[in-house]
């Protein structure tokens, strides 16, 4: 049922506190994410003296689909930016080993040909 790593990170009840930890921690940046949402909107909702709680909403109702649309441009789009630039701009030794990993895989789809043509 699980392969290594998953035997390894997966069973115990050492594993289990971690991943206890774990989702705590990403519930928190979940809801300090939300905390940020709920105080930037009630500073726009002071900072205008605005004295209906429904533009709150309305606010709230306005932010949550910008802030979906923004996210998928995030991770769709951004983040394979922002990993290419940290590649493309790295040190010298990270670029050796995505230099050494890139060749070893280039080297296994040779082998994999060689392989597939003494096979035929």
């Amino acid at each position: 049922m699980y392969n290594s790593t998953e035997t390894q990170y997966l069973t115990g009840i050492k594993n289990w506190f971690i991943r206890c930890y774990f989702y705590l921690e990403q519930g928190l940046n979940v809801l300090n994410i939300f905390r940020n949402l709920f105080l930037g909107i009630f500073a726009v909702y002071i900072a205008l003296k605005l004295s209906n709680y429904l533009y709150m909403l309305g606010m709230f109702a306005l932010a949550v689909p910008i802030l979906i649309i923004v996210g998928y441009y995030s991770v769709h789009h951004i983040a394979k930016i922002k990993e290419w630039l940290g590649i493309k701009f790295s040190t010298h030794y990270a670029m050796q080993s995505f230099n050494y990993s890139k060749d070893t895989v280039e080297l296994l789809q040779k082998i994999e040909e060689h392989l597939s043509k003494l096979n035929k």
